[in-house]
């Protein structure tokens, strides 16, 4: 049985493991508890040998509103009776702890898909600045609503803007704290494409997180690999980890496989990499046997 979740819906079709918000009543806002099942999700979703790629998509007329603001008045709320040196202690913890649940996404082996519509805002967009590909409704919003909160972005949004945007439309979108819609999201690169609607969105992610799942998993998650080192150390480092990436991967049965189907027309459909749920302990009947 699939681990149940409080924010949102996992379901796995087609070699896709669904990261589904479907809290639309409240606005898909990220819970506390959010925080903390993101990262057990994406977990289970790598130890299944029959998920090779994590799509996050929502129900309802947005992506997310972002952190919910009980989470800021918990905190508010612990920190008024700490002095200040254990108050620094308290938030410099707490801000961690959630970085380190984005970051799940971004640190995972397997390919990740955002599909954005509707509004996506605040820690919303930290959340999707994770993804390895965003694609977007074309009324799609999104906002990093800190700065009108007084302020900065603490979750990666900063961090991820500046590696992958340069600086001058980075500083632009933040310090004016605007709302960019899809297709300007599309022209600045932050997101890869851009649907007409919901529904053209939603068959948009699906299609193309099913289309990366078929993909000799081997060569995916290398892919992964080497465009995330290249950006931390730069082309020269990168082509010479690529050649000994490749060295332990070439010729392999995914490569044998893909130019006998060539040959004969076919479609490959490459064996499943090792099913480790027993290895990290995670079991597939519920979730508090993964916790």
């Amino acid at each position: 049985m699939i681990p149940e979740f409080f924010n949102f819906r996992f379901e796995v079709e087609s070699l896709v493991g669904h990261i589904v918000l479907d809290r639309p009543e409240k606005r898909n806002c990220l819970t506390r508890e959010f925080w903390r099942e993101l990262p057990l999700a994406v977990k289970y979703a790598e130890s299944r040998n029959d998920v090779r790629c994590i799509l996050i998509r929502s129900e309802g007329s947005m992506f997310s509103a972002g952190i919910d603001l009980s989470v800021l008045t918990a905190f508010k709320s612990v920190a008024q009776d700490l002095d200040v040196s254990r108050k620094a202690d308290y938030m410099r913890r707490t801000v961690l702890s959630i970085q380190d649940s984005i970051s799940c996404i971004e640190n995972s082996p397997l390919p990740v898909v955002a599909a954005i519509q509707g509004a996506c805002i605040g820690g919303a967009l930290d959340l999707v600045c994770a993804a390895d590909i965003r694609l977007a409704e074309k009324n799609a919003s999104l906002t990093p609503l800190e700065m009108d909160l007084g302020f900065v972005p603490d979750l990666g949004t900063v961090q991820r803007l500046a590696v992958m945007l340069p600086y001058g439309v980075v500083a632009d979108w933040l310090m004016d704290c605007r709302s960019l819609s899809g297709e300007e999201a599309k022209d600045i690169g932050f997101v890869s494409r851009v649907a007409e609607n919901a529904e053209e969105l939603s068959e948009m992610a699906i299609g193309l997180a099913e289309r990366i799942a078929k993909r000799s998993p081997v060569a995916v998650r290398g892919a992964k690999e080497l465009i995330k080192f290249t950006q931390k150390h730069g082309v020269e480092a990168s082509l010479r980890y690529t050649a000994a990436w490749q060295s332990g991967a070439f010729p392999g049965d995914d490569i044998n496989e893909c130019f006998a189907a060539k040959a004969k027309k076919a479609t490959p459909t490459h064996a499943p990499m090792a099913d480790d749920r027993n290895l990290f302990g995670i079991a597939d009947d519920g979730v508090r046997e993964i916790i």
